[in-house]
């Protein structure tokens, strides 16, 4: 035991950790050391974090493990007296804020403060989806602000991290996935599981588009077998990462196999009767459906002919039909530079005719995918682990960091407002097109604020 190394170190928690931190921290180093992320990403990495943390977060397992490491370290005496916990701290939401453009609607109340993963609007913005870290999902009528229902992924996943959480239009739908999860889609109204699968990716490199009538789910995938994600899902997002799947499943009525067989589309290369050659360096880090689900985004890396590190924004029309009426996948967008120009955060508007990204993580600039016109946002320093997002209107750019979060107008780049925050934003999202333009905020104390 002495010579092993320690999970508490490998995943930059405090022996003394309860289990929200724990699952917290897996779910920080997730996002840092996915496999494809260039600088820090490592599969064998993230296979030691996987594996530390199905270790930490098994009440029975880290008794065993702490056991046998308070052995190895201390054989000659008794264990420590436990540290005392730290005094609760009221829950607060924003703390300072400036004057501007958007105005709070509502604060929503998670009563266990469970930090908040995900936020996804629906129905204009007048329902109101709450991931929690811990796998569970709330819907929330906006105004009043009233808890509607409660949705689990069922026994067995009290260990699990939720990552992504999606809605319908109409907020008849909702589907989230994550760690020790899978995904699972929910009829809202009676809580039903309508269906679900072990299938679940790291962080931006799979999306959900759920549609209300007739009821269906739209995946983009990493392109490879959805049984290697059974075992490790980090594998299966890197051996899947030089391409995507999408697949289209009904949620009611008969379901014919036919589902299961993807539309593919190659992250270098094209189609047609004289293709290009596939260039197997290349890797999608992040995929991001649009609002009606009939294209997709990819941001990936790999080399080109007169770069040996690139990065790439490209759209693809996924409902294409060739000359022969089969459906495939084309790309009809594509923003090139190199690597170290086009940084994490990234942000795509509903639409997929813009995105924003960090321009060697010292601002931003937002890009008009289809011509290439690219507006620099002086935001300052943005570090990887920020969070960006774009009002689906085209109005706005905002850029959460640590506790604070700024907001500029995208047609001259001014910033018009800015609020600091009382625990750290875990979650940021604008509505979808159908209403107002609604700022979702949620953070690591289960508070979510709503701004429009």
């Amino acid at each position: 035991m002495a010579d092993e190394e320690d999970l508490y170190a490998l995943l930059e928690v405090s022996p003394e950790s309860d289990t929200a931190t724990i699952r917290n921290a897996f779910r920080r180093l997730a996002r840092r050391y996915h496999p494809d992320v260039a600088n820090t990403g490592s599969v064998s990495h993230m296979q030691r974090l996987n594996a530390a943390y199905q270790v930490l977060s098994d009440p029975e397992r880290r008794r065993v493990y702490d056991a046998q490491r308070l052995a190895s370290r201390r054989p000659s005496s008794s264990a420590p007296a436990a540290r005392p916990p730290s005094p609760a701290h009221a829950r607060v939401g924003s703390v300072e804020r400036s004057a501007g453009p958007l105005q709070r609607l509502t604060t929503l109340e998670v009563a266990d403060a469970t930090p908040v993963a995900a936020v996804a609007l629906a129905s204009g913005g007048a329902r109101v989806g709450v991931g929690l870290l811990d796998g569970r999902v709330q819907l929330w009528e906006a105004q009043p602000a009233r808890l509607l229902t409660t949705l689990a992924h069922g026994a067995g996943s009290s260990a699990g991290v939720l990552q992504e959480l999606k809605l319908s239009a109409g907020g008849t739908l909702a589907a989230a996935w994550g760690f020790q999860l899978g995904l699972r889609v929910w009829q809202v109204p009676d809580g039903r599981t309508l269906w679900n699968t072990s299938a679940a990716a790291p962080t931006g490199t799979m999306d959900a588009m759920l549609y209300d009538d007739p009821p269906l789910i739209r995946l983009a995938l990493p392109d490879a077998p959805i049984a290697l994600a059974d075992d490790d899902p980090f594998r299966w997002a890197h051996e899947g990462s030089r391409g995507s799947s999408v697949l289209s499943r009904p949620l009611r009525g008969p379901i014919d196999p036919a589902w299961a067989l993807p539309l593919r589309s190659l992250e270098m290369g094209s189609s047609g009767l004289f293709p290009d050659p596939t260039d197997e360096s290349w890797r999608v880090q992040l995929r991001d459906l649009s609002a009606n689900g009939r294209l997709l985004f990819t941001f990936s890396s790999g080399a080109t002919s007169r770069l040996s590190h690139a990065r790439a924004l490209a759209v693809w029309e996924l409902d294409h039909r060739t000359l022969l009426g089969a459906s495939q996948p084309r790309r009809v967008a594509r923003v090139g530079a190199p690597a170290e120009e086009l940084q994490f955060p990234v942000a795509v508007r509903p639409d997929l005719a813009v995105a924003a990204v960090s321009h060697f993580g010292k601002r931003m600039h937002v890009i008009t995918l289809r011509n290439g016109v690219r507006k620099p946002v002086e935001t300052g320093p943005v570090p990887d682990e920020a969070r960006a997002a774009l009002a689906p209107n085209g109005d706005y750019l905002a850029l959460a960091r640590d506790t604070r979060l700024d907001l500029w107008r995208i047609t001259d780049g001014r910033h018009v407002q800015s609020w600091r925050f009382g625990a750290e934003i875990s979650a940021l999202t604008f509505g979808v097109p159908g209403g107002r333009s609604v700022l979702g905020v949620g953070l690591q104390n289960g508070l979510v604020e709503l701004w429009a």
